[in-house]
């Protein structure tokens, strides 16, 4: 049924609407103008606010959730709460995305993911691998290792499919760049978690000359598996994982579109969430529908990626953009950082290159930049932002979170 339909609200949707309504205050509250009969469509039940959201999910007596709690915390640490039959539906879910990803019988998988500190995407995947119907070989080997204990492990093992965010792909690519040094025998990288830039595919592929890159899966800890990977050509290309997930894009961030090629928010419904309600909740990702009927999407990137420096927003897209242009290079990483220094604001672009010429590499950056955005010069002579800086980097020279291994894109450390 397509969005704004005389009937948007299947039976499955409208008994965890009921029950919701329910048992938690949270959306009691954001629905109290919602008839109480219920509203005929999805889209006419507002959108989760994040802030709000997570203000209410306190460890200890959450609005949130629809059971009452005995223990934990008033502080707001982000905790995602799930039963055990829904982590193991969870799970399963997963299972069904690494199988669309290219999984087979035998392989030897290396999970890679960052484990501990309450993280989930190490554990979600122990679990999905534990449920995969096909025999497999698991190598969790985790996030935390050198590059050169991971390599080593995944050598001891013959790991032939890697479980990885981006960030970790590239800092072991360059390792084994620095060494003359290769992979052949790793057949698919599997990634999550981060987005797959066509300039880092070349550093990767030169590293793990044989792999394919697939989408691991599209999804979150808090939403779920989302969607499942279509193929290795476009990693962005995702299927709803039905009937699991009603996935909306919301071009205004509220109203949603099934026309192809409009890019708009992610909305996400989990059918299978009942302790922790998922209803109407902003993925923080923008995507545009390839075909609607079929449920395949494609992955836009973050919502919200502009750098703001006084009254200049650029696009983080673009600044990547310009960077490549002018480089003509792949780079390992890339990092935009916005200070506060002599009271104006300031842009950073750290780059995981190392040019022969940096001055001279850098005034092209600059020039381009200032072509594209004519009102950051201007703002620049003007005296009213910083000028910009641009910094060459080894990649282990970069900020990576030691929780995720995740590489912010954006860094904000202006003072609040």
């Amino acid at each position: 049924m397509r969005p704004g339909g005389p009937s948007d609200i299947p039976p499955e949707l409208q008994d965890l609407i009921t029950f919701v309504r329910k048992h938690s205050p949270y959306y009691q509250k954001l629905w109290k103008d919602v008839p109480a009969k219920g509203a005929a469509r999805l889209q006419d039940y507002p959108i989760v606010d994040h802030t709000s959201y997570w203000a209410a999910n306190t460890s200890l007596n959450s609005k949130v959730i629809t059971q009452p709690q005995t223990n934990g915390t008033t502080n707001h640490p982000k905790v995602t709460f799930y039963s055990k039959d829904e982590l193991r539906a969870a799970s399963q879910q997963l299972g069904a995305g690494i199988m669309a990803a290219g999984i087979r019988p035998h392989d030897r998988v290396a999970n890679l993911f960052y484990a501990g500190e309450m993280y989930g995407s190490f554990l979600m995947h122990v679990l999905s691998l534990m449920d995969l119907t096909i025999p497999i070989v698991h190598v969790p080997i985790g996030g935390s290792c050198t590059s050169e204990a991971t390599i080593q492990y995944m050598r001891e093992t013959s790991s032939n499919i890697v479980f990885a965010t981006v960030t970790t792909l590239v800092k072991l690519a360059e390792y084994l760049i620095s060494l003359n040094e290769s992979m052949p025998d790793v057949r698919i990288l599997m990634f999550a978690g981060e987005s797959f830039y066509d300039d880092q595919r070349g550093r990767v592929g030169k590293a793990f000359p044989a792999a394919q890159f697939r989408s691991l899966v599209y999804g979150s800890i808090d939403g779920g598996a989302l969607g499942y990977s279509i193929n290795s050509e476009d990693t962005r290309l995702h299927t709803v994982s039905k009937p699991y997930i009603i996935l909306e894009i919301a071009p205004d961030g509220s109203t949603p579109t099934s026309k192809s090629g409009v890019p708009g928010t992610v909305l996400v419904t989990n059918l299978c969430r009942t302790l922790q309600p998922v209803i109407r909740y902003p993925s923080g990702d923008r995507a545009e529908w390839v075909d609607y009927d079929a449920g395949l999407f494609r992955v836009l990137g973050r919502d919200k990626t502009g750098v703001r420096l006084g009254p200049v927003t650029i696009d983080i897209v673009h600044l990547r953009e310009i960077i490549w242009d002018a480089i003509g290079s792949d780079i390992g990483a890339f990092q935009a950082v916005i200070t506060r220094e002599d009271k104006k604001d300031t842009l950073t672009l750290r780059i995981g290159y190392l040019p022969k010429d940096p001055v001279a590499t850098k005034r092209v950056i600059e020039d381009s930049l200032h072509e594209v955005r004519p009102m950051f010069r201007q703002h620049v002579e003007q005296g009213l932002i910083g000028s910009l800086r641009v910094e060459f980097l080894r990649m282990e020279a970069f900020k990576i979170s030691p929780k995720t291994g995740k590489l912010a894109e954006l860094i904000d450390e202006r003072p609040t």
